[in-house]
């Protein structure tokens, strides 16, 4: 468990149920990360939160809804992501979230999105989460749509740009470098690969003088 949630399940005082349902989730996503999501059982949970397995149904009527609720604890984490720049240049700010921000906030704490959320892709379909998945894929790549399409009032992302397909491709670049992050294959990252597709791809969108 990472040391955040350790802190959460030691937190003092009255929780709420909200507060709870959380500090379930992110125990549900820490088991993910370190064991996989097919071996992941409601007693594990239970143990792990301090409860027992009846008392996690106060909280959750199934494991596909706490899996559901780990899609939300992903999604927030990828999203502090997106809003973790905040340089007021666009074109820079796409740059930082694609490289450096990416790499500290994502690729060197994989276990707190990156491997839960591949292995809940890998199980989307047996865990019945493809509808899921793909709300919450789709918010993500608004959330960087919109960040593009202010980039084109601002004037350093050219009018003309598709801002879906540069929040795409951003994605794309993102997963590209945990794949191969995860697969060891470090040297797409410190060879400067990345960095050169990253080069061609703001340079495609960047406003023309």
């Amino acid at each position: 468990m990472t040391p955040q949630n350790l802190a959460a399940n030691t937190r003092p005082g009255r929780w709420t149920k909200a507060e709870r349902k959380r500090q379930i989730a992110a125990i549900a996503l820490d088991l993910i990360a370190t064991h996989g999501v097919q071996s992941l059982t409601l007693r594990q949970i239970a143990s792990a939160a301090g409860i027992s397995p009846p008392a996690l149904y106060n909280h959750f009527s199934s494991r596909t809804e706490i899996l559901i609720a780990v899609l939300d604890l992903i999604k927030d984490r990828v999203f502090e992501w997106i809003d973790s720049s905040r340089n007021p240049n666009i074109y820079e700010r796409l740059r930082e979230l694609a490289g450096s921000v990416h790499e500290s906030k994502i690729v060197e704490h994989p276990e707190s999105a990156i491997l839960p959320l591949f292995e809940l892709i890998a199980a989307g379909r047996d865990e019945q989460l493809t509808e899921q998945l793909a709300q919450r894929q789709l918010a993500t790549v608004q959330r960087l749509a919109d960040i593009v399409d202010e980039g084109k009032k601002q004037g350093t992302i050219g009018k003309d740009v598709d801002s879906k397909v540069v929040a795409w491709s951003l994605l794309g670049f993102g997963y590209a470098k945990d794949i191969a992050l995860l697969q060891g294959v470090s040297s797409f990252v410190t060879d400067g690969t990345a960095d050169k597709i990253l080069d061609k791809l703001l340079r495609d969108v960047a406003a023309k003088p």
